[in-house]
Formats: structure tokens, sequence, C-alpha cells
């Protein structure tokens, strides 16, 4: 009878340790089923928008982090940025996107020549930057309650070009589809708080600019200087703050910030299509009556 006894222990605790050697695995291979079947849900559903293509996907139970390999993203059928890997974590699922979403992103690529970015992609390539290579975080918030859309972390390092920092928010952009949420954050009334820190951008503008009138750096700063005065002559007191912080940045600054408050009910395509990146003059033209405030350090 003893020896019955000691078998069934025996059999009992080998059962715990195959139990706790198995279920770990069971779950590893049933939350891997799951990402991929929900990172191909989601690209379907994102395809009348953009097509995205990707290698592997796996998810760490230990963390909870969702890592997606080699993906490449095309729109129009014309390639606008490859990532090497985006890591996602702090994922709260929802209908049709997450409700909350982590997103560190590494090996980031930027076609800039592409269609999609207009303008001002265009104005960038012709600065020299055929692309952008880039890594950062990126998080967000979308309520279905609230419906808002918050960009909580912008953190985006891009190589030989500018750190770019901030956070967001966007009233009534939650929707069912995921198109009308892209549109709600583009045209509904927004605020936000934006900073570039230079990296080389600037000296590319200059050396443009330069290349293109035949004048020095100096003579260059210095018609600057004499456009930002003839351009903020009357105009109301905040554009005059503006232009005066804009010249310090473009003259000697090593960063700026950009903030829109929700009260001015402005979209943020309103604001982006006010400034126009076709040219150095634009550029500085198109600063005039924006409803922003601009601080430079």
């Amino acid at each position: 009878m003893a020896g019955s006894k000691k078998k069934v222990i025996i059999f009992a605790a080998v059962f715990l340790v195959l139990l706790l050697i198995i279920a770990p695995v069971a779950a590893y291979f049933i939350a891997n089923s799951q990402a991929k079947s929900n990172v191909a849900q989601f690209t379907k559903d994102f395809k009348e928008i953009c097509d995205i293509k990707y290698g592997s996907v796996s998810y760490n139970i230990l963390n909870r982090h969702l890592i997606v390999e080699d993906i490449s993203l095309s729109c129009s059928s014309e390639k606008i940025a490859d990532i090497k890997k985006a890591e996602f974590n702090h994922i709260v699922r929802s209908n049709p996107l997450p409700s909350n979403v982590q997103a560190d992103i590494t090996g980031g690529v930027l076609y800039n020549n592409a269609s999609f970015f207009n303008e001002y992609g265009k104005a960038v390539y012709d600065m020299g930057f055929e692309k952008i290579y880039f890594q950062g975080r990126l998080t967000y918030t979308l309520g279905k309650v609230s419906k808002e859309f918050n960009l909580v972390t912008l953190n985006i390092l891009a190589k030989d070009f500018g750190l770019i920092q901030g956070e967001a928010k966007v009233l009534n952009a939650y929707d069912k589809d995921i198109k009308n949420i892209i549109t709600n954050i583009k045209n509904n009334p927004a605020s936000f708080y934006i900073t570039f820190n230079d990296k080389g951008l600037k000296t590319k503008v200059f050396e443009k600019f330069a290349a293109v009138s035949g004048l020095n750096l100096d003579e260059v700063k210095t018609k600057t200087t004499n456009a930002i005065y003839k351009r903020s002559l009357n105009t109301d007191n905040l554009t005059k703050a503006n232009y005066t912080q804009l010249e310090k940045f473009l003259l000697n600054g090593q960063g700026i910030s950009l903030k829109q408050n929700i009260e001015d009910n402005i979209s943020l395509s309103n604001t982006l299509n006010k400034l126009d990146f076709s040219g150095y003059r634009k550029l500085l033209s198109s600063f005039n009556g924006l409803q922003v405030e601009i601080i430079a350090k």
C-alpha cells in the first residue's frame, strides 16, 4: 500500500511538472496564433487606405509585447515606408482599432518622393533627403465614449534631420470605420504641442536657398531677417511674436515649438495646409496669420 501511495505521489509530481512546462508553451502558441490573426485582420481592414505587408509576428506572453517585423507600407501602389521592427505594448483591444497602444519603432525608412506626401515630401526630397531614416515611440488612446483621439507620446528621431516630440488631442475622432477615424483625426478640432530639435534640417534649408539664390550663408541670413521683417509688418500681435520666434530659430536657435489650442476650433489639416513647404519664401509667408503659438529655443 505504501508503494502504491508512493507511485501516486510520483505520478502527481511528474504530471504537475509536465503541466508547468506544457501550459506556458501552449499559451505561447495560442497567443502567437491570436496575434497573427489580429495583425492579419487589421491589415485587411486597413487595405482600403493603404497596403501593409509584413514578415514575422510574435507575442511575448511574459511582458505582453507584440512584435511585427519587416513591415512595408504602400499607398496607391507606391511604397511610402519600411520598418524593420515595430514592438507594440500596453495594448487594449477594441474595434476597429485598439483603444490604447504604445509602439516602439526601429529601422524606419520614409520615401519622401512618394506622391502620398504631396508637396511636403517633395520639398524635403529636393533638399537632399531622398529617404529619411527614423526610429522612435508613439503612444495613443482612442475613446469609444469620449470619442477623443489622444496622441500621448510622439518621440521620433530622424537621422540628419531632427528630433520631433509632442502630443495632440482630436475631438470626436472615434468611428466604427478605420477610414472615418483617420478622416476625423485630420479634419476635426485639435490641439497639439510639437517640438522640433534640429539635427541637420536647418543647414539643408540654408544650403538649398544659397544654391538657388547664389548667395553665401551670411547673405542668406541677412535676407531671412529682412524677409521676416517685411512679412511681420501690419500683422496682429500673435503673428509678430511668431515671426520674432521664427527668426530666432532660423538664425541661431536649436529648436522650435508649435502650440495650438483646442478652443481655436482648428483642425490638423487646416494648420498643415496653411504651411507652404514648396519654397523658402513661401514657407516664410505661410507663417503670416498661422493660428499657433511659436516658441524658439
